[in-house]
């Protein structure tokens, strides 16, 4: 398979750069990604026959719509908070890790990575498939290239259109404020109705964000609300220019509200992905580690910022999300007990799935406190768990939702993560083992797992293959012989798709049992994350703590909440403690909480 495009582009001037970064320059990927620099390490080139790997991926997608037999979860998992203890728990539930923070990984990803189509649609690697996120982690998922250049999804701050600081929110169906009259809150992300395009069909809708991908369901376009609310409470708290302010003075004064308030949201959603959420995910001892002030990357080039995004990361590991998704969900307290379908989410009130999609139901209105576990206010038998992160894929995401995508028949979001990793040729489970091994700070980690054993693990997933209990394999299986069955395990064996060995590994290390990532998934998810939090912000150079920081910007932008580290719980509450102080209902009505 011939690939194209030229990777990074070359650091400027005389300097000839570093050999592991000509290396990476002439694997040829789209730019802004590349492979994992493991220097003096041997990458098998891609295989030719993508049928045949096609056909393998769609085996083992079925394979992995496993019903898992969980065992009890830990009774407690350092550095985190107790469990949230419901009275009739079920096993695939994940009491250490509230829903809402599956979607804030979904958010996370669109940060680092956005590309004009995925690698599974592609054919080869080309500039379609390029990574247009230049600056990741910096909320560019959320601002695009800011008012000037994408002014649809900026609010006007005035009827004269002088400026632009504040993010579009707009208004969802009507419920009853505190007085009994109906109000269409601002609890949406913007929509526009479209006219005279030349389809001319009437009744399109396209949501007014920066990614289009944050509406691919309710939740996450909900989620994307929320940081917007954060950023534009940061412009309120800022003083206006004065109307009698010359035009240059006023243009300059607006520019930097936008830019003050910007630089605040991206602190705190940084403090959260590093404090909060990695926290939670992460295996104690990586996030120990990574969380130093100078990390011991695995990888000679994580934080290079025109080094583009290991596909190893974006096109496998972080992708143990998907396995977290439940099927349904109590939005609000007006939900039925079973919840609410995601596969409704996704289908019926999105821009994406619905192209004719009116303001967002108020049925569909999320209670964050059902979504995260909110202190005083959130009730343990109420809120929404994760599932537990395994080889196992949620039925809203699987064949009946994502269907076939070429001859092989596999469907479902697995099969295609399992389609674009083996499209990017990533390195092999075993030569990232064996590189973790040989580097001083990994290696302990890695070692004192049992698990990650080679013959061990090889054994386990091979022994998983044979008498895992799998629906619909029989289906996957018609007019195989029993010879390839049989070499299909024993090349996952050997050679496990990486995504397939995160998962794997979460659900068999003692220490995880699925309630988080296993030590070796740990260090490929936080290698390329911390690098890029290590990208630091101007004020993040010069101010430790998050409330210096933020003082630092603007002396508005101080309160209490911000002197400890932030969670999605407490951002979620300052928000709410100020809206509710806006007079105007559609602002105030219903609490976030």
């Amino acid at each position: 398979m011939t690939l194209h495009g030229g990777g990074p582009p070359k650091p400027r001037g005389r300097m000839q750069p570093h050999r592991t970064y000509q290396t990476v320059i002439a694997e040829g990927l789209p730019r802004g990604f590349r492979h994992f620099a493991l220097k003096g390490r041997f990458r098998p080139p891609g295989t030719g026959n993508r049928q045949e790997t096609a056909e393998r991926s769609a085996r083992l997608a079925v394979r992995m719509n496993a019903h898992l037999e969980w065992d009890p979860v830990p009774p407690r998992q350092p550095g985190l908070e107790d469990p949230i203890r419901k009275d009739h728990p079920e096993p695939p539930d994940n009491p250490y890790i509230p829903a809402g923070y599956t979607y804030l990984l979904q958010f996370v990803a669109h940060d680092m990575v956005a590309t004009r189509l995925p690698f599974w649609a592609a054919t080869s690697l080309d500039q379609d498939t390029a990574n247009n996120r230049d600056r990741r982690l910096n909320l560019d998922a959320l601002y695009g290239d800011g008012p000037t250049a994408l002014r649809m999804i900026y609010a006007p701050d005035g009827t004269d259109d002088t400026g632009r600081t504040k993010l579009q929110i707009g208004r969802s169906g009507a419920v009853a404020s505190e007085d009994g009259t109906p109000v269409c809150p601002f609890r949406d992300i913007a929509r526009t109705a479209l006219h005279n395009t030349t389809a001319d069909l009437p009744g399109l809708t396209e949501p007014l964000i920066a990614d289009a991908r944050n509406d691919d369901h309710a939740l996450i376009s909900q989620l994307t609300m929320v940081f917007s609310h954060l950023h534009n409470l940061f412009v309120d708290r800022q003083t206006p220019p004065s109307a009698d302010a010359s035009t240059t003075d006023f243009t300059r004064d607006t520019a930097m509200r936008f830019a003050h308030a910007r630089e605040a949201t991206t602190l705190i959603y940084r403090r959260i992905i590093r404090d909060d959420l990695l926290k939670r995910l992460l295996h104690p001892s990586v996030h120990a580690l990574y969380s130093t002030g100078r990390p011991p990357f695995l990888d000679l080039l994580s934080g290079a910022r025109n080094a583009g995004v290991p596909l190893e990361f974006s096109h496998a590991a972080f992708r143990f999300g998907h396995a977290m998704v439940k099927d349904s969900y109590r939005i609000n307290a007006a939900s039925p007990a079973f919840g609410q379908c995601m596969k409704d989410a996704l289908t019926r009130f999105s821009s994406s799935g619905n192209t004719r999609m009116e303001p967002l139901p108020a049925s569909w209105l999320i209670q964050w406190s059902n979504f995260f576990n909110i202190v005083g206010v959130s009730e343990p038998n109420l809120i929404n768990l994760s599932r537990r992160i395994g080889p196992s894929e949620p039925n809203t995401l699987s064949a009946a939702t994502f269907g076939p995508i070429d001859p092989s028949g596999g469907g479902g979001v697995f099969y295609r993560d399992l389609i674009s990793g083996e499209l990017a040729n990533l390195w092999p489970v075993s030569e990232l083992l064996a590189a973790m091994r040989e580097h001083e700070s990994l290696a302990p980690l890695v070692n004192a797992s049992p698990l990650l054993r080679e013959d061990y693990w090889q054994n386990e997933i091979m022994a998983w293959l044979r008498s895992g209990d799998f629906p619909g394999a029989p289906r996957a299986r018609a007019g195989l012989r029993e010879k390839a069955e049989a070499d299909d395990i024993a090349a996952l064996g050997v050679d496990p798709p990486l995504l397939f060995f995160v998962l794997f590994e979460a659900f068999k290390d003692p220490e995880s049992l699925g309630c988080r990532l296993g030590r070796f998934g740990s260090i490929v998810v936080a290698d390329p994350l911390f690098g890029e939090l290590n990208n630091r912000l101007p004020s993040e150079e010069v101010y430790g703590s998050l409330a210096e920081q933020l003082d630092a910007i603007h002396p508005g932008f101080g309160d209490p909440v911000f002197d400890s580290p932030p969670t999605m719980a407490t951002l979620i509450g300052f928000i709410d403690r100020h809206l509710r102080a806006n007079p105007d209902p559609a602002m105030n009505t219903p609490s976030l909480l």
